[in-house]
């Protein structure tokens, strides 16, 4: 949406939930800290509608600040999961590596490969080098499939790949926004000029 605030053009973004009538309103699947941290940012929308309806039973707009206490509430129930993410990783040591890979004292790129899959892989849209060439420490050659590597990096790729499954899983499904919430903390927008009537409460909510 984009609003004149102070005589500039500002773009807001908006996080829309519906829900039938006096329902919670649904975050989603794989909800995660990432996703988390940027609708801290954002505007809400809520709406209660009849089956095959398009004209909402009730209309809530949430703001960042009227949404705040919820999104932290999230934050907070995930942070146990995140600590685990980070620390979990540090606790493989030498005997999880052996398991994995075998006792060797070099390893090669098919070993970590069979490992970490694309992980390493360059990623021109991520901006990420390719690190199967960049971690070669024992002999760093022109293609990464002739590269070696020492213990240490294949430990370091072990943990790596660690933290890579456990930060998949450190998400949450479908928690929901109750409707108590909203209706709480929330500005209920009335019709039937809908449109103005949201636009204004955008408008003072951002100060313009």
């Amino acid at each position: 949406m984009d609003l004149a605030v102070d005589g500039e053009a500002v773009r807001l973004q908006f996080e829309l939930k519906s829900a039938p009538v006096n329902g919670d309103f649904g975050t989603g699947r794989d909800t995660g800290i990432a996703q988390l941290r940027r609708w801290s940012l954002m505007h809400f929308v809520f709406a209660w509608f009849l089956p095959r309806d398009n004209v909402p039973q009730r209309l809530w707009y949430g703001s960042p600040v009227m949404m705040r206490d919820w999104n932290r509430a999230e934050q907070d129930y995930l942070a146990p999961d995140l600590v685990l993410t980070r620390r979990l990783p540090e606790m493989v040591g030498e005997e999880m590596l052996d398991r994995l890979l075998g006792p060797n004292d070099i390893y090669t790129y098919d070993e970590l490969r069979r490992l970490l899959k694309d992980q390493w892989n360059a990623s021109a849209a991520n901006g990420r080098p390719n690190r199967y060439l960049e971690n070669a420490d024992v002999l760093r050659a022109p293609r990464a499939v002739d590269c070696l590597y020492s213990r240490q990096t294949a430990l370091e790729a072990v943990r790596e790949r660690a933290h890579y499954l456990l930060a998949r899983g450190s998400t949450v499904n479908n928690r929901k926004i109750s409707r108590r919430y909203v209706m709480d903390h929330c500005q209920e927008i009335t019709g039937p000029r809908w449109s103005y009537n949201f636009e204004q409460a955008v408008l003072q909510a951002v100060g313009a």
